[in-house]
């Protein structure tokens, strides 16, 4: 039996649609259909098939998705000939916002032909009145968005509809009314999930929420019973797995549909009945390619069947190696993302090597041996991952010295020790925590071992010039051998495509996640109010590394300020570094000192107190002239999982970690009088300060660290599947 497929039929086709088939070619294939085959209703199809009683040239038509044009022309065309055919429905549009991928095509045909800010690093597409830029622009969104977790796929598109520049025109509806009519004209109604998500991506129980709601939609439309499902974009092991069929199964549907080639035979698995989209323009032509799809075998479903339903158990066959210099209890953004992200993995699933001296100043890392006996997960340490930070070298002799005699043997000592671990857990993913200094490592673990690469990009190791001896300049080599990027945020994928030439199709997107278990509401410390002498205060906090992308010079002296119009707020830092000195002159200056404290480092339970404490978060970051900038900023959720407001500055990926008048408030980081105006806002404005917080809180829950652990899982088992292909 042949299963053949369509999607939308136009009577003239779409020119930002590739491929798509119009109404004339269509009823050129259902000529030929009717004259050389017997077209079958789907479910009575499968009933002869499992009986062994198909007719010879046995064929079913089946549509996807939902289209105004199924009413127009499919319909029509169909009954003209008597033929019959199965409508695969996605119920989200019966009553909400268009298919996501024709909200795509009607956004980017409204786009102005330059300035446009695209999401997911397409900052490459600078002129869009070039031939043929359109097309490929919604082709590579599409692609990139299919595999999107749903909430960031609609930002995308919402971040593209807000800047259009003439209306948009989006397609004429398919509501409940088309579904009921065609159940009324005699057509066979299938269900193709609510939001067309590919399972895969999906938790177990969105998953069945996607799965079962779109059949019961449909049969309390039509008043009887949906029997079979499409899955959507339907590669088996790429789109759904064992699990899902699993689900269709005991959710009461008969038969199921993929979108793997072939055709179906007695012996094939009823609930992954292949099928297959003839294109040809002439008989000929047509009768070519459904016979050689006869002679295709459809590809083998061998995904692992996960039981769990969201637990942190799920079996799967990653065993990843992460491989980081900056790792607990070292401080500092990257290093909380890597812990909270081996923490939610599964268990097995991953493990760490990383150094037990800090490169900065060759001393021991303070704690190590506690932090990771307490770890849920394996680590691994050698003394150092990367060179030792040195004054720079008198000479040309002298910087050989340094390479071969400390460069080197440190280099061969982190290979052995990675190798061995590779070798002894049978690693097949290695996790590159830091582009410039150990990608050299990956890939030499690739040659030597065939495992997959994905290397961790933050952002400022792609927007700040940098040099370093070996690897320095060699950004793009290492970019373009891995086989995935992780970009924390859509500004760095946009600065992955337009500085490093990375193609868009390379990136995954993952936002830093909060540990929301860890980083929760909570009553002041009457211990730190004691100690700061907060009684009666607005606390205003600001957590980070003293540097100046940071910008605690401009909030101290927003700050100032703030205290000439009230005397009620208190300015607490967190933190050290090289601009701390700078700070304290500028306190010193405007004499704040009693209202200004910089507190230094705290512990990881400190921290957690000291947001508490707050009423409202600072850090109004700022792009450094030499491109130095904030990749995400961890800590903006952080603290909105407080249920703390923040400002953030309107720079790097903190656009995207602040959500401007949701979350917080975005500012000019380099502008003083405009974090001033904000802190005011804010403070003296208890109605917004709670709707920031409420959002805020919100926000956080929802992209906790579970969620980016099953969003990198899913990469390193996509990875690791297109190998196997």
């Amino acid at each position: 039996m042949s299963v053949l497929l369509f999607h939308k039929i136009p009577t003239v086709a779409d020119p930002l649609t590739t491929g798509e088939m119009d109404l004339a070619r269509f009823e050129h294939i259902l000529d030929f259909l009717a004259d050389n085959a017997n077209v079958l209703p789907l479910p009575e199809a499968t009933a002869a098939l499992q009986a062994g009683k198909l007719p010879k040239r046995a064929m079913a038509l089946t549509f996807d998705d939902g289209y105004a044009e199924w009413i127009d022309n499919v319909s029509p065309a169909l009954r003209r000939r008597n033929l019959p055919g199965t409508f695969f429905v996605t119920t989200g549009q019966l009553s909400g916002s268009a298919l996501w991928h024709e909200r795509i095509v009607a956004a980017v045909r409204a786009l102005p032909d330059r300035g446009v800010s695209l999401p997911y690093g397409f900052g490459n597409y600078t002129d869009l009145s070039l031939p043929g830029s359109r097309l490929r622009l919604v082709e590579e969104l599409q692609e990139r968005l299919k595999y999107a977790p749903l909430s960031e796929r609609v930002g995308a598109i919402e971040v593209l509809e807000g800047q259009a520049r003439s209306a948009i025109a989006l397609p004429a509806p398919f509501d409940t009314e088309s579904v009921r009519t065609l159940h009324n004209q005699g057509f066979d109604i299938g269900a193709h999930t609510v939001h067309h998500p590919i399972l895969n991506e999906c938790t177990r129980a969105q998953a069945r929420a996607e799965i079962g709601d779109s059949k019961d939609e449909l049969e309390a439309i039509i008043g009887g019973r949906v029997h079979s499902f499409a899955y959507p974009n339907g590669r088996p092991n790429e789109d759904y797995g064992r699990e899902h069929v699993a689900m269709v199964k005991a959710l009461g549907y008969t038969s199921a549909v993929t979108t793997s080639n072939g055709v179906s035979t007695r012996d094939s698995d009823i609930f992954q009945l292949p099928r297959f989209t003839p294109w040809g323009i002439s008989d000929e032509r047509i009768a070519f390619q459904l016979a050689r799809n006869m002679r295709t075998k459809p590809t083998p479903l061998t995904s692992t069947i996960r039981e769990q339903a969201d637990s942190d158990d799920v079996p799967t066959d990653v065993r990843c190696l992460l491989i980081a210099s900056t790792f607990p209890p070292i401080h500092g953004g990257s290093a909380v993302v890597y812990d909270n992200l081996c923490q939610f993995m599964p268990r097995g699933s991953i493990r760490v090597l990383t150094a037990k001296k800090n490169y900065l100043n060759n001393g021991p890392v303070e704690g190590w041996e506690q932090h990771d006996a307490a770890a849920t997960y394996p680590i691994d340490r050698t003394d150092f991952l990367r060179p030792r930070v040195l004054p720079p070298p008198a000479n040309v002799l002298m910087s050989a010295g340094r390479l071969l005699f400390q460069d080197f043997p440190l280099y061969a000592k982190a290979l052995i020790a990675a190798a061995r671990i590779v070798r002894t857990h049978d690693i097949n993913v290695v996790c590159v925590g830091e582009l410039v200094t150990g990608s050299w490592l990956g890939i030499a673990l690739r040659k030597l071992y065939k495992v997959k690469v994905i290397v961790y990009v933050h952002g400022e190791e792609i927007t700040t010039v940098t040099g370093g001896r070996l690897s320095g300049n060699k950004r793009k080599d290492y970019l373009q051998a891995a086989d995935k990027i992780v970009a924390v945020s859509s500004f760095t994928c946009d600065a992955l495509t337009s500085m490093m030439d990375v193609k868009p199709e390379s990136i995954v997107l993952i936002q830093n996640g909060v540990d929301t278990d860890r980083f929760t509401p909570g009553p002041r410390n009457p211990a730190l109010i004691e100690k700061h002498g907060l009684a009666g205060k607005k606390v205003v906090i600001t957590v980070g590394r003293m540097v100046a992308r940071k910008g605690v010079d401009k909030a101290v002296l927003a700050m100032g300020q703030i205290l000439r119009h009230r005397q009620d707020v208190h300015y607490l830092v967190l933190g050290d570094g090289e601009l701390r000195p700078e700070v304290e002159r500028i306190i010193a200056a405007e004499g704040l000192g009693e209202h200004v404290t910089l507190v230094g480092k705290v512990s990881d339970s400190e921290l957690v107190d000291y947001l508490r404490l707050s009423d409202l978060f600072l850090m109004p970051n700022r792009t450094m002239p030499d491109g130095d900038t904030e990749g995400f900023g961890l800590v903006f959720r952080e603290a909105n999982a407080c249920r703390k407001p923040v400002i953030g500055g309107r720079a790097g990926g903190v656009v995207e970690a602040v959500q401007d008048n949701e979350s917080g408030l975005l500012v000019d980081g380099n502008n003083v009088d405009d974090i001033a105006a904000a802190i005011a806002r804010i403070l003296d404005d208890q109605a917004l300060a709670e709707r920031l917080s409420v959002n805020g809180l919100k926000l956080a829950l929802d992209n906790n660290t579970a969620a980016v652990a099953r969003q990198f899982l899913k990469t390193c088992e996509r990875v690791l599947g297109e190998s196997n292909r």
